[in-house]
């Protein structure tokens, strides 16, 4: 017996001597990973959950690149009596309260709790007094009423004390993964649609830690982000694309060609709508009202899901609006990305007859094509300013623009009762959210005043519970729906009770959402016309990130009365409108002429 367990001990170590260098470096770089992912997750607990996090006794940033190198090579023992020493919470003494959660599908209780799931504390690499102490941050309570790390404000803002680090030259593994590790954890505990998404949350903490090591530069570094955005499924954090938080986006995207015509994205194809001049319409073979349906012998559906992969998007409504060209002046052509010809073999749609042409390219690096295109976007940024905000059509209709209705456009306190009385005088009124409003007092405040409509609540909103981060609380104060003045002042009248219709889009996104919803409830006759919103309701919140970096996402959650979700799913049409190749190749408003149709026939 003892012979043959010298022999065991003998050939062990010959074959723990002998592992090839290759198997070697292969395990030692997933025990690395695997330190790394539990790190974070431990590290964000405590940032979030601690007293001494709460109070400001804990710099979450420095404790992390304290401990990184350490956590990298540590073998499980080691690992156990770091995080052990990173638990212990020295803060104020907390409160605690065992926590039961119960999921639920129906959103209708105090509190959301479907994120809530700390299962891996019980991570069989973790000893039982490292498992006591992370369940023991789980079950905290703090009644401070403020934290370190998370807005006491609950609408629209950045994250308090994240350092900017705007010198940051992107090439050190340790800051890199301080970033990946506060964008992760602040969806961890703040984004209240992490149950919705199609990834789970810690599988993309597995598949994202080795793109964050790999980073060598700006651009990777942008894109490593970009992906962990398109993971959200969110389109709030398509906001870290805005060009002045993303520098390489020509990088990343590869966007050098741009064609001669502005085209709408759909899943069938993409529809030109016009030339960006009269020149170029005359020089090409293609026409207004063409359906591209193959780009270079690649079917569209392929081709521009090819070039989606990083857009963060919380619908397909949203993909395609951002491979779209029309009503974007930001000059970008997402759907001619990574292209490298000046010519394309296309194959058009036209009467029903599939005809093969080809297109040639603008090039962005020609002097005269950059003349071209931004002449263009000049052109249709002052056609789109000339929009009224509120203009009547005819004798019985008022239309109301919300993307043009700016503050100095609302009257004076005297002049209220005359507008009031105006607006009431209408058979219908249609308001038209396919552009983002610019004056949130006016729809919150002055139309219910105006339209004699007292404050009401019309969603569910959930904020983060300061009490305990990862939850969200719903908010039972009327002034988070509407503003509710506390001075006394009384609606104007009777409600209106005439006829209302909303039109939306894929451009009607958050606050567009949000006065939606409350119109759709304004009175029995309100009526939604247009097809699949952006589905992103409920505020923008704002991580900054290592380089001085905005990582955007939906802050609050936001919900029907009945609990329905409206986070990518967006604001459901009573009646669903398509716009017609005409419509959208047209001057004519197709869809503002089914509301019209809608008021004249009552269908």
């Amino acid at each position: 017996m003892k012979t043959t367990t010298l022999k065991f001990l003998v050939l062990a170590l010959f074959l723990c001597l002998h592992i090839p260098a290759g198997l070697a470096q292969k395990f030692n770089s997933k025990n690395e990973n695997q330190n790394i992912r539990q790190f974070i997750q431990i590290w964000g607990l405590v940032k979030y959950r601690s007293q001494k996090s709460i109070a400001g006794q804990f710099d979450a940033d420095q404790v992390f690149l304290e401990l990184i190198d350490s956590v990298k090579t540590a073998d499980t023992h080691q690992f156990n009596q770091l995080m052990c020493r990173l638990t212990q919470d020295k803060g104020p003494k907390p409160t605690l309260s065992k926590q039961v959660y119960q999921k639920s599908k129906r959103i209708d209780g105090a509190y959301l709790l479907n994120n809530v799931d700390y299962s891996w504390i019980k991570n069989k690499r973790h000893t039982p007094l490292l498992k006591k102490q992370l369940t023991d941050l789980t079950n905290q309570i703090n009644n401070t009423g403020t934290h370190q790390y998370v807005p006491e404000v609950f609408y629209e803002g950045d994250l308090p004390n994240e350092p900017a680090y705007p010198d940051y030259t992107f090439n050190a593994e340790p800051m890199n993964l301080l970033a990946f590790a506060k964008a992760w954890n602040a969806i961890e505990y703040l984004f209240p649609y992490k149950y919705v998404m199609d990834k789970d949350w810690e599988d993309v903490l597995v598949e994202m830690l080795p793109v964050f090591k790999e980073i060598k530069d700006r651009t990777g570094y942008e894109k490593a982000i970009l992906m962990l955005e398109t993971a959200l499924n969110d389109t709030h954090a398509g906001g870290f694309m805005s060009p002045e938080n993303m520098q390489m986006t020509n990088a990343i995207f590869k966007v050098r060609y741009y064609p001669p015509f502005d085209y709408k994205a759909t899943k069938t194809g993409l529809i030109i709508t016009q030339f960006l001049s009269d020149s170029l319409a005359k020089q090409s073979s293609l026409k207004v009202g063409d359906a591209l349906v193959a780009i270079n012998g690649i079917k569209i559906k392929q081709w521009l899901k090819n070039r989606s992969r990083l857009l963060p998007a919380s619908n397909d409504a949203v993909i395609y609006r951002e491979l779209s060209t029309r009503n974007n002046f930001r000059g970008d052509t997402f759907a001619f990305s990574n292209i490298q010809d000046s010519v394309l073999s296309v194959t058009v749609k036209r009467q029903k007859k599939n005809i093969n042409l080809s297109l040639g390219m603008l090039d962005r690096k020609n002097r005269n094509s950059i003349k071209i295109i931004e002449r263009h976007i000049h052109k249709e940024q002052t056609k789109a300013k000339e929009f009224k905000g509120i203009e009547p059509i005819g004798d019985s209709i008022t239309l109301v623009r919300a993307g043009h209705v700016f503050d100095k456009d609302i009257p004076d306190d005297e002049d209220l009762p005359k507008l009031s009385a105006e607006l009431k005088s209408k058979k219908a009124l249609i308001f038209d959210m396919r552009k983002y409003p610019q004056s949130p007092g006016f729809f919150s405040y002055y139309l219910p005043k105006l339209l004699g409509k007292a404050p009401f609540k019309f969603a569910r909103y959930y904020t983060a519970d300061l009490r305990q981060i990862g939850i969200f609380r719903y908010k039972e104060e009327l002034e988070t729906y509407m503003y509710a003045p506390k001075d006394g002042t009384q609606p104007i009248g009777d409600p209106y009770s005439g006829q209302i219709v909303i039109l939306v889009n894929e451009n009607t996104q958050s606050m567009g959402e949000w006065f939606t919803m409350m119109l759709r409830q304004f009175n029995s006759r309100a009526i939604v016309i247009g097809s699949q919103t952006a589905g992103a309701d409920g505020d923008l919140r704002r991580l900054t990130l290592p380089g001085d970096y905005q990582f955007s996402f939906t802050g609050n959650g936001v919900f029907y009365p009945d609990g329905r979700e409206t986070q990518r799913l967006g604001i459901k049409p009573d009646i669903y409108f398509k716009p017609s190749f005409e419509d959208l190749s047209g001057t004519n408003d197709g869809q503002l002429q089914r509301a019209l149709d809608f008021i004249k026939t009552g269908y």
